[in-house]
């Protein structure tokens, strides 16, 4: 997401692109450590696929979002957008529906986090990524407290901002800590170590993967790992990962000119032979004739 100020006769005096919407800018307040709250008003257009890689950390309040209106995560399956989500930068994410969006945000400055986990370690913001369809009453109160300053800003509007970037940071710990620990008795994977071992293994798709490497990044035992993942993905964590592999596969040869030997080092195998065997048992085609296939259907 960038911010963009700009003029826009007609409408209010400036706009912000979020993705690539350009969406009305209705008021704005900021402290002078890097605390932003903005109100935005708009109506994507519902026949056009948005799709951004985030590049703020924001605590996003939508009252008003379209009926039909769903995000992606990830390249996750889509659901619904609700009103109450905080992103991090390098999350990326589509979304799709039309109708009229109004709302309020809190952007933050790449170093307002960094200073309040100096002050107390246990806020380890860097963890915090994504979370969607936040159930906060406290939340939900300071979205329409900074929805309702950034429209009318009072006297002290920078201060209010870095008064208001204080509690939903604050709050956003509290929550995401509340998560962790509620999934953690439930034997399940966090969402935030989720993401991680999903981003990571497809981020080293090439590499020797162990488990013992892969519990480790996350803070778990294997055998955790294991269970985990097989509920998660119904399947282990070593099938999980030739799956991806063999994805990732199928793409580079319907996509690009690399040699098969090329993509059989990218998935991990040690010679073309052995990477045309296994795609063969998982695809049903030897490398060159999935290519050749994909190439005639496009």
């Amino acid at each position: 997401m960038h911010l963009r100020p700009q003029p826009l006769s007609g409408r209010p005096t400036e706009t912000v692109a979020i993705g690539r919407v350009q969406m009305g800018l209705l008021g704005r307040v900021a402290s002078a450590r890097g605390v932003q709250v903005i109100a935005i008003d708009g109506r994507p257009n519902e026949k056009v696929e948005n799709q951004y890689t985030t590049t703020l950390r924001f605590l996003s309040y939508l009252p008003r979002i379209p009926a039909d209106g769903i995000m992606s995560v990830d390249r996750r399956r889509f659901q619904p957008v609700r009103p109450l989500n905080f992103v991090a930068p390098g999350v990326s994410m589509t979304t799709h529906g039309g109708g009229p969006v109004m709302g309020a945000m809190c952007i933050f400055s790449p170093g307002f986090f960094q200073d309040l986990s100096e002050i107390d370690d246990g806020l380890r913001f860097e963890e915090i990524d994504f979370l969607t369809d936040i159930g906060s009453e406290r939340l939900t109160y300071l979205g329409q407290t900074m929805l309702r300053e950034a429209i009318q800003p009072g006297f002290a509007g920078s201060i209010f901002a870095e008064a208001m970037g204080m509690a939903i940071a604050l709050e956003i710990a509290r929550y995401d800590r509340a998560l962790r620990s509620n999934e953690g008795r439930h034997g399940k994977l966090a969402l935030w170590q989720m993401r991680r071992l999903e981003s990571y293994v497809r981020d080293h798709l090439s590499d020797q993967l162990s488990l013992n490497e892969l519990a480790r990044l996350l803070g778990i035992s294997v055998r955790h790992l294991s269970r985990t993942v097989r509920e998660a993905k119904g399947m282990s964590v070593q099938r999980w990962i030739a799956e991806c592999r063999i994805s990732e596969a199928r793409r580079l040869l319907a996509q690009t000119n690399l040699p098969v030997h090329e993509i059989a080092l990218r998935s991990a195998f040690q010679s073309a032979a052995a990477f045309s065997t296994a795609f063969r048992a998982a695809s049903g085609f030897a490398p060159g004739e999935f290519r050749r296939l994909n190439i005639r259907g496009s």
